[in-house]
């Protein structure tokens, strides 16, 4: 019997710049994107006894017989509560995009489990249950995924610095576009890694895509729609020369241009996954949402 239910929300995020740079010292800069959200349900049974199930889109029963891409959830089900429960998820955010879905999965976990289980957990704690169950997702998570569907703000990390949050908004909007094709974050950084270790220009260009997720931090703050575009536009030229779009990506990335976005790239590893689009106010946002909408698998618009 099912004594008790509590829910939490997490949001998605989207990488602006910085992506595979990050891992070689230089900042990623990542936003929240409201637009799509996860929910985590916590069902407490009384008395105890029988066993934990787990319910999602991809799986339903016991928890202790998920699928491995379950296991930091099984995880915090056994650090916060040991007692059997039931842990239900409802999500918009799609997987295996570079959006956030395993961190939004964790941090609403952890504050439904919290609040059920009456464990008056600081956020500090949670935080680091949280990357935890990253950890066993991922391998190593740098943690800039969980910090991100948690905040309101522009996320700054960098791995010898940690997280900073930039307070003040740009004033601009930015459209989301799904490829409808997974992204491959371990061929992605394995193959960018063999480039740098093999040619010298390649390393002066991950140099420069640091240096361009440094720029984005100043156009940021000064809300230079423009420049930041034009950030966007430089970066993907980069990465694309990295192997790391498609045809789906250019083919997105074209129309975007087309219907007068400021600047246009891949988000996250690349190889898949979403696009992002700079648009410098809503109708625009609305029109180049317009022209991606024929061709993606899911378009979004995020006010920034």
């Amino acid at each position: 019997m099912t004594t008790r239910t509590v829910s939490a929300i997490a949001h998605a995020k989207v990488i602006l710049l910085g992506e595979h740079a990050v891992v070689y010292g230089y900042p990623a800069l990542a936003v929240p994107v409201t637009a799509m959200t996860l929910t985590a349900t916590v069902d407490i049974f009384q008395p105890d006894g029988g066993r934990s199930i787990l319910s999602t889109d991809r799986y339903h029963g016991p928890l202790n017989q998920a699928p491995k891409e379950y296991d930091g959830l099984a995880f915090l089900a056994s650090l916060m509560s040991p007692s059997p429960i039931k842990l239900s998820y409802h999500s918009s955010i799609p997987q295996g995009r570079g959006l956030g879905s395993s961190a939004a999965s964790a941090w609403a976990t952890v504050q439904a489990l919290n609040q059920a289980k009456n464990l008056g957990w600081p956020v500090e704690q949670l935080v680091q249950a949280g990357n935890r169950a990253e950890d066993i997702v991922h391998g190593n998570a740098s943690g800039v995924d969980l910090a991100a569907v948690r905040s309101n703000r522009l996320v700054v990390y960098r791995r010898t610095k940690g997280f900073t949050a930039v307070d003040n908004h740009l004033g601009a909007w930015l459209v989301i576009a799904d490829t409808g094709q997974p992204g491959s974050t371990k061929k992605a950084v394995a193959s960018v890694h063999h480039q740098i270790e093999t040619s010298e220009p390649k390393k002066a260009d991950m140099d420069r895509l640091g240096a361009l997720a440094t720029e984005g931090i100043d156009a940021w703050r000064r809300k230079d729609i423009a420049r930041l575009g034009a950030l966007f536009n430089q970066a993907q030229d980069i990465l694309a020369e990295f192997g790391l779009s498609t045809l789906k990506i250019d083919r997105l990335i074209r129309l975007a241009h087309r219907a007068g976005a400021q600047g246009v790239k891949l988000s996250g590893s690349g190889l898949g996954g979403v696009i992002i689009a700079l648009a410098e106010n809503q109708e625009q946002a609305k029109s180049v949402s317009h022209a991606l909408g024929a061709v993606a698998s899911g378009v979004w618009i995020q006010e920034m």
